[in-house]
């Protein structure tokens, strides 16, 4: 199973019910100093998360350095979404 992060609370719309999200893209733009990163739903609804600026600049750094034997890329991403807020949840799965 692919690393996911389980919501703390669903997101419900009148259609769907999303209770996880994986990464399904992830770019890294160092030029511009932007990061995208889009998750992939329950239902296979889209949620798109940027950093831009100094926040991508640190996000990249930290991704560039990582010893991703210890944690997966798309873990540290998910754990990052978590740490600065933009959703509630936590990670589970084992990388593909």
């Amino acid at each position: 199973m692919a690393e996911t992060v389980t919501l703390t609370t669903p997101e419900i719309t009148p259609q769907i019910t999303t209770t996880d999200y994986r990464v399904s893209y992830l770019q890294l733009d160092i030029e511009r100093a932007s990061v995208v990163i889009h998750l992939r739903g329950t239902n296979g609804e889209r949620k798109e998360v940027r950093y831009d600026g100094p926040a991508a600049t640190s996000l990249m750094g930290a991704l560039n350095t990582a010893n991703l034997s210890v944690k997966s890329l798309q873990r540290r991403i998910l754990e990052r979404i978590i740490t600065d807020g933009r959703i509630a949840g936590a990670v589970s799965g084992s990388p593909d």
